[in-house]
């Protein structure tokens, strides 16, 4: 029940982080799907949701400076508020965000692959769509189970600098063409579409808070980590908007054709050569691809975290020869799999893509949100209280309230029972397992060991690491 020890450095915190991020899969997949509700709005929620982010970065980098996590934002809340019940809650509601947000990507990743097609004028099989959405779940899931190191140093990291080229060149070349300063602002939207337009782009940006699952295995779990989030919000974060503006700039036709395309940006590209297309097509799927990978390396670590604390079934606590947790892993990839199943023959693959990715902001942001109003009480509690921690939690979580309230005021049916189920879920599990444990109560300590946060804690109060 051992993951592998202090093998990462900042090279694999950093790709971690921007695999959730995904800056080109983002602007394809969330920023698409707010699109729908803001139109070209868009880039003041992705400019809002930078800020936003970048106020989640240092609340979670205020937990991340003083506690290393082997299963992440979880135990943070558990430092905090010293309650087990809302420390599962938080738990699970992070394994369905992750597990809806994979097939989010899955089903983005079918998108784009049929637009591109449409575009080059092939018809899309009917075989294609179980094909790519299958690629996009199994391939994420079986290659988490491979070496962690080398997945994200080579793998994930990689990927993560093409992306970031590619949008940087197109917002270049959208400087070509005059500069829309209205597009900063909130013009003719209504609250509740700019507030769930936010939830998306907020939920793609700051992934950046994924390398918070990496402590038992980063060599210097407090400055590791944080440093590798905060570099993956300068890069991705910013990248992320500039390609947002400029996939609203270089669009041709009118702005409601531009709300209603499926995939804009292979549209957009199109333009300039088939060529081009593909080269944005396929660094855009292997950006979902990696954005899947993350989420599926940070879930994993949460169940099987979960197991060790007693919390869940002794079962997930199985990890490979290689440390990975091999079947916390593969019920990731289950589950992803049937939110995908459920969703698509419920609503269609276009309507799953936009309501599931509602679905899937809001369960990120509840989290994010205990997490937030839990920094003051955690610096309360070992004495380092000050204004800026007190201060700059309270204002990210104000932001995350507001767009959770907005994106609940009306709800579709799908969406309610979607909700009700998950929330029964975390409940029935709760009551038949989860309390009988401590959920939250293990941390990492500087050498890579884990202990519970109570000899943590007394550790930390005589001397803060640095």
């Amino acid at each position: 029940m051992k993951l592998s020890r202090g093998v990462l450095s900042l090279k694999e915190a950093y790709g971690q982080a921007m695999a959730v991020t995904a800056p080109l899969g983002s602007v394809v997949s969330t920023s698409t799907a707010a699109i729908l509700y803001a139109g070209h709005s868009v880039v003041f929620t992705t400019l809002l949701a930078l800020l936003g982010s970048a106020l989640w970065i240092y609340t979670l980098t205020s937990y991340t400076r003083r506690v290393a996590s082997p299963g992440g934002y979880y135990t943070f809340g558990y430092s905090a508020w010293r309650n087990k019940t809302v420390s599962f809650f938080e738990a699970l509601t992070e394994v369905f965000a992750y597990s809806l947000l994979n097939a989010v990507n899955a089903i983005t990743l079918y998108l784009l692959v049929s637009i591109g097609l449409q575009v080059i004028g092939v018809s899309t099989p009917w075989w294609v769509e179980p094909l790519v959405i299958g690629l996009g779940l199994a391939y994420p899931t079986l290659i988490s189970l491979t070496d962690i190191k080398k997945l994200l140093g080579y793998v994930v990291t990689i990927s993560a600098s093409a992306e970031v080229v590619l949008l940087l060149g197109l917002f270049v070349l959208s400087l070509s063409k005059p500069f829309h300063p209205e597009y900063f602002t909130p013009d003719g939207v209504s609250g509740s579409d700019i507030a769930q337009a936010f939830v998306l782009s907020m939920v793609s940006i700051s992934g950046a808070g994924a390398a918070s699952y990496l402590g038992e295995e980063a060599k210097k779990p407090y400055k590791t980590i944080t440093q590798g989030m905060w570099l993956s919000l300068l890069i991705g974060g910013i990248a992320m908007f500039l390609g947002t503006y400029a996939l609203v700039a270089l669009w041709n036709g009118s702005l409601s054709a531009l709300a209603n395309s499926p995939q804009p940006l292979i549209y957009e590209m199109f333009q300039y050569g088939k060529i081009p297309m593909i080269i944005a097509l396929v660094l855009a799927a292997n950006s979902l691809l990696a954005s899947n990978i993350g989420t599926t390396l940070g879930s994993a670590r949460i169940l099987f975290n979960l197991a060790r604390e007693k919390s869940a079934p002794m079962f997930l606590a199985r990890t490979a020869r290689n440390g990975e947790p091999l079947v916390a892993t593969m019920m990731i990839g289950g589950l992803s799999t049937l939110v995908v199943i459920f969703s698509v023959l419920g609503l269609g693959v276009s309507n799953a893509f936009a309501v599931v990715s509602v679905i899937t902001g809001i369960f990120w942001l509840t989290g994010r949100i205990v997490d937030g109003f839990g920094v003051p009480v955690f610096y309360y509690r070992i004495g380092q209280l000050s204004w800026n921690t007190l201060l700059i939690p309270l204002v990210a979580t104000a932001l995350n309230v507001w767009g959770v309230g907005e994106s609940l005021s009306s709800p579709d049916m799908f969406s309610i029972y979607t909700l009700v189920a998950i929330v029964l879920i975390i409940a029935v599990w709760y009551a038949m397992i989860g309390r009988k444990g401590r959920p939250g109560s293990l941390v990492v300590d500087e050498n890579n060991q884990v202990i519970t946060i109570e000899e943590y804690m007394e550790r930390l109060k005589k001397k803060i690491p640095n």
